[in-house]
């Protein structure tokens, strides 16, 4: 190996380690990871999916080039691509912003955050888009018990009548597959009727 090939190669390696350097601390898509669908309900309950029960709501764990947990960083959601609705009222340390239909949080020390998000209607595409410090993450699906998204702020009779022939006709309809296990089956059900009986209303970011 000649000496100029050396110093190049030398200068190259230096130049990688710099690189890496510099994105340390910087949100890195191919280290991070999330869910692949963002659950919505009127009361922001954290729905478990399945396989996974002990890590209900949607996940998401922050990552930097060298697959550190990056802790204090804002995860946000958006949802102004999906043609969901965000109500605006979210759970307690989530930021709501109406104008650009998103919501946020903040990882933890482990660079890890949970999403129990309060919206509705739903999009079968991956719409969704997960960001953090504007890093994007990814995108996902979204569905929410409020099926319809009217106005009435709430899951009503026509989100009933929907959920119903999606569970007794058509359980392969992925809209009202709650604990995104590929049907809408028995835990959907359980999901769907809670909110039904006991959701609140609420209002929409306008």
């Amino acid at each position: 190996m000649t000496g100029m090939v050396r110093k190049a190669l030398t200068i190259a390696a230096g130049f990688a380690v710099v690189a890496s350097v510099a994105s340390a601390g910087v949100p890195d898509p191919r280290f991070s990871t999330l869910d692949a669908v963002v659950v919505g309900t009127n009361s922001g309950a954290l729905t478990s999916q399945f396989g996974a029960p002990a890590n209900p709501g949607f996940d998401v764990v922050v990552r930097d080039v060298n697959n550190a947990t990056l802790s204090g960083r804002t995860v946000t959601l958006n949802f102004a691509a999906s043609g969901m609705k965000v109500y605006s009222t979210q759970n307690a340390g989530t930021t709501v912003n109406c104008a650009a239909k998103s919501i946020s949080r903040v990882t933890n020390g482990s660079g890890a955050v949970v999403f129990g998000a309060k919206v509705a209607k739903f999009n079968n595409s991956n719409t969704v888009e997960v960001a953090a410090e504007g890093v994007v993450l990814g995108n996902v699906k979204g569905r929410s018990t409020d099926i319809d998204g009217l106005v009435e702020g709430k899951v009503g009779l026509g989100d009933l009548s929907a959920f119903s022939v999606n569970y007794l006709l058509n359980t392969s309809a992925v809209e009202t597959d709650y604990d995104v296990s590929g049907l809408t089956g028995l835990s959907d059900l359980s999901i769907f009727s809670v909110e039904y009986l006991l959701g609140p209303t609420l209002t929409f970011c306008p």
